[in-house]
C-alpha cells in the first residue's frame, strides 16, 4: 500500500514536470508568432503553476524536514544537496516563467508578438524545470524507499526479567527484619 502510493506521486510528479517543460519549450516556439500574445502567456502561466504544484506536491509527500534548507539531521548530504539544487532550480524557473509572461504582457507591438522579450528565456526555464523534475524524483523516491523499508523483527526474542522476591519491610516497632 505504501509503496503503491509513492510510485502514484513519483507519477503526479512526473506528469506535473513534463507540463511545466512542455508549456516551457511551446511558449519558447510561439514567443515571435504573430498574434500568438495570450497563448505565450498561458503557456508561461500553465508551467510555473505547475512547476510550484509540483512543488507543493513533494512537500507534502515527504512530510516534514525536508523543506529547502532546513531537513532532518540523519539525511544523507546527496540528498541534502538535491533537495536544495532542486528547490533553488525550481524557483529559478518559476520566476523566469513569470518574467516571460509579463515581458509579454507589457510588450506592445502592431504584430501583437513577444519578439521583443528576451530570446531563451522560456526554453531557459525549461532546462531549469528538467533539471528540477531529475533531481525532485531523485530525492523523493530515495526519501520514499527509506520510509517503505519494513520494520525487522529482533534477532531474538526478548525475555522478561526475572521476578525477585523481596520482603516488605514491616512497619511495626517491635518486628526486625
Amino acid at each position: 500500500m505504501v509503496i503503491r502510493r509513492s510510485i502514484v506521486i513519483a507519477g503526479v510528479v512526473l506528469v506535473l514536470g513534463l507540463i511545466s517543460i512542455g508549456a516551457g519549450i511551446a511558449a519558447e516556439l510561439t514567443r515571435t508568432s504573430e498574434g500568438k500574445r495570450s497563448l505565450v502567456m498561458g503557456f508561461a502561466i500553465t508551467a510555473a503553476a505547475s512547476l510550484l504544484l509540483l512543488r507543493i506536491v513533494v512537500r507534502v509527500a515527504v512530510g516534514r524536514g525536508y523543506a529547502c534548507c532546513r531537513t532532518l539531521p540523519n539525511v544523507p548530504k546527496l540528498i541534502r544537496y538535491c533537495i536544495f539544487i532542486a528547490w533553488f532550480m525550481s524557483f529559478a524557473a518559476v520566476g523566469q516563467f513569470i518574467a516571460g509572461a509579463k515581458l509579454c504582457s507589457h510588450n506592445v507591438e502592431e504584430d501583437d508578438s513577444c519578439s521583443e522579450s528576451k530570446p531563451g528565456i522560456f526554453s531557459t526555464a525549461a532546462f531549469e524545470a528538467l533539471v528540477s523534475l531529475g533531481l525532485t524524483l531523485f530525492y523523493y523516491l530515495v526519501i520514499a524507499s527509506t520510509q517503505n523499508e519494513p520494520i525487522k523483527p529482533p534477532t531474538s526474542e526478548v525475555e522478561a526479567p526475572p521476578m525477585m522476591s523481596y520482603s516488605v519491610p514491616s512497619t511495626d516497632p517491635m518486628v526486625r527484619v
